[in-house]
């Protein structure tokens, strides 16, 4: 999961992802328009499958790349597991001042 907040904490990277979401892309298609060198974009394009967040396909000399939302998912779960143990914790927290100015007041 650290490879998959990592591969997302780049702005660029999260721009890959959200054209690759629409489907498959050659790697000129996906980086276009985004101002990046092509030796930036290969580096995007490797921590981005190292996170397993995009697969790659040869075509000959073309580099199509697919997206697997499936590291996504995982870090959906791990922070809706945060969120309910935080809501949890917050709300007891809340119980308890109120509780305090009630005594207080």
């Amino acid at each position: 999961m650290d490879k998959t907040f990592f591969a997302l904490s780049h702005p660029t990277r999260r721009a890959l992802l959200e054209r690759l979401a629409g489907g498959d892309l050659t790697i000129g298609e996906a980086a276009d328009g985004l101002g990046d060198s092509p030796s930036q974009i290969t580096k995007h394009v490797r921590i981005l499958e190292s996170a397993g967040l995009v697969a790659r396909r040869r075509e000959g000399r073309t580099h199509r790349l697919r997206f697997n939302a499936g590291p996504i998912d995982e870090a959906l779960g791990w922070l809706g597991r945060q969120r309910a143990f935080w809501d949890g914790r917050l709300d007891a927290l809340a119980d308890y001042l109120d509780g305090q100015d009630r005594r207080d007041g």
